[in-house]
């Protein structure tokens, strides 16, 4: 049996070995032709052009493109002014964008209360298509809900220092920032060079209020408007051994005098006929130490050719109505301005928790005038050597306690802020950001005081009431920083009051910048107060 059964094992095994032989050939010859048509495919594929493909598929992933992000925030805003009282002056609605101040017998004090709904949306962009080559840039939007009144009553609501930082009466895109930023190397000195339109609000310190993570170029205190200009920062840290050490040199234009392509007078393309001024600024920023808990700001400018507001005057001697119009801007002279300031990244060394996530800072500024004391306004309407005339200037000038050289000199709008001297103000600037009930939320409480002659540049500053930090006078404020979803949706509740000891906070740098008010007798605003409730999406 056993003999039997090993031959049929034997042919059984033959079998298998042919059938598979055979098999294993079939897929080898299928294998063969597939790798065929696989080379005959390749040698038809263009090579360089997927290459090319791939390159650029590489090259947008590598930031050469630009990127988006959003800041949209709606909010709600509830004023109050308290107007002094006094010999007052009463403005024609009918004559804008131009209108006409008359003077009145009197005006009593008053309150002026408002809330507003308003929309604000920043597109942030940038680009890298090089290494030591970056773009920047913003767009903003900003306004109230529906249509609004603001294009009625308002001369300069969209002028260029703050064009995305007001509300405005339309709902146009403007531009915010444009910027270009060059990386370079001087010997041991890393570079930057930079020209556009600046990163120049919400700057340092003020971020914070703000719930801005990141603060913008200038120091907050003093400087805080949009402008144009060109910036070149040296990186000293390492060639002097302090920490975070740098210096930036700031140029900028406030205002270019030009005609337009098709002026009123048919003069040359942007010809300069108008006898507007130039207003140019350069500065210094020095960021003395940053060593990540302590950081010390400082800078220095001197701004020429600053404008104010000219005037014709007229006057109706059967009334004893003094009329003003304003009829353009004027150089009224040139300003210096500085500041100093520290903040404080955590209170202590690991004191406790609380102390160790507190922002505290504190700074101290100063501005003083340089007044060319050429006259702003226009008088040549008025007969002072008429006999009526002078009864009525005269009486001005007694209501005023002013003697009649002295009343003629404060009607031509001779001077800067009010003063044909040179005169000096200052301010100084306290704040603690500290955690708040829950986790991430924040807490702020900031105090500022101004004197009289104190001057800034932050008509940008993000409050409706009025710029806080140039009160003549004291300000207070608390805010709530709370985040909802993450960092991306956030809202704020923030209480801003200011106390003015003087008129003029905030104006343009001629007679409308008077501590005592324009022409000494325009009711002014004593004291003012908003509350600003805002929800903001950020991505």
């Amino acid at each position: 049996m056993k003999s039997f059964i090993a031959p049929l094992l034997v042919g059984a095994t033959l079998a298998t070995s042919l059938v598979a032989d055979d098999s294993l050939k079939a897929e080898v010859e299928a294998l063969k032709a597939q790798m065929a048509e696989l080379k005959k495919a390749q040698e038809s594929i263009n090579i360089s052009a997927l290459q090319a493909q791939i390159s650029e598929v590489k090259a947008q992933s590598a930031s050469d493109n630009i990127k988006w992000n959003v800041d949209f925030r709606t909010a709600y805003d509830i004023m109050e002014h308290k107007l002094t009282s006094g010999m007052g002056m009463i403005a024609n609605p009918t004559t804008y964008p131009a209108p006409t101040y008359t003077t009145s017998a009197g005006v009593a004090s008053q309150t002026k209360k408002n809330s507003i709904w308003t929309n604000k949306l920043i597109l942030g962009m940038a680009a890298q298509p090089v290494d030591n080559l970056v773009f920047k840039g913003s767009l903003g939007f900003y306004k109230a809900f529906g249509q609004s009144s603001i294009g009625n009553y308002s001369m300069f609501q969209d002028f260029d220092w703050y064009g995305t930082q007001k509300p405005q009466g339309d709902a146009n895109i403007r531009l915010r920032e444009a910027y270009f930023l060059y990386f370079g190397q001087m010997g041991e000195v890393p570079y930057t060079a930079s020209f556009g339109r600046r990163p120049s609000v919400d700057g340092f310190m003020t971020n914070l209020r703000a719930d801005n993570a990141y603060p913008a170029s200038p120091v907050g205190h003093n400087i805080n408007m949009e402008f144009d200009g060109a910036s070149f920062k040296f990186d000293l840290d390492k060639v002097t051994g302090i920490s975070g050490f740098y210096a930036k040199l700031c140029l900028g234009r406030g205002f270019s005098d030009t005609a337009g392509a098709y002026s009123f007078d048919f003069s040359s393309a942007y010809g300069s006929g108008y006898e507007n001024p130039d207003m140019d600024l350069a500065g210094l920023l020095i960021q003395a130490y940053d060593d990540g808990q302590y950081k010390v700001m400082a800078n220095v400018f001197q701004g020429w050719n600053m404008m104010g507001m000219g005037m014709a005057l007229s006057m109706n001697t059967a009334t004893g109505a003094l009329s003003m119009q304003p009829t353009g801007f004027v150089d009224v002279g040139d300003m210096q301005g500085a500041s100093l300031s520290l903040q404080v990244n955590g209170i202590g060394n690991e004191i406790n928790d609380f102390l160790d996530d507190t922002i505290a800072f504190a700074s101290v500024a100063m501005s003083k005038t340089q007044p060319n004391n050429r006259a702003a306004n226009d008088m040549s309407s008025i007969d002072f050597t008429n006999a009526a005339v002078q009864a009525v200037a005269g009486g001005y000038a007694a209501q005023l306690g002013l003697s009649f050289p002295e009343l003629l000199s404060l009607m031509s709008g001779t001077g800067m802020l009010g003063s044909q001297d040179e005169e000096t103000g200052y301010s100084y600037y306290v704040g603690v950001n500290m955690p708040g009930f829950m986790e991430n939320d924040r807490i702020g409480i900031e105090y500022n005081h101004g004197s009289e002659y104190w001057r800034s540049f932050t008509y940008g500053e993000d409050t409706l009431a009025g710029s806080k930090l140039a009160t003549r006078g004291d300000a207070y404020e608390i805010y709530y920083n709370i985040p909802l979803v993450s960092k991306n949706l956030t809202a704020q509740i923030r209480y801003t009051y200011m106390d003015y000891d003087y008129a003029g906070s905030d104006m343009f740098f001629g007679q409308t910048g008077n501590p005592a008010g324009l022409m000494n007798m325009m009711p002014y605003v004593e004291s003012a107060s908003n509350i600003h409730l805002s929800m903001r999406y950020r991505y």
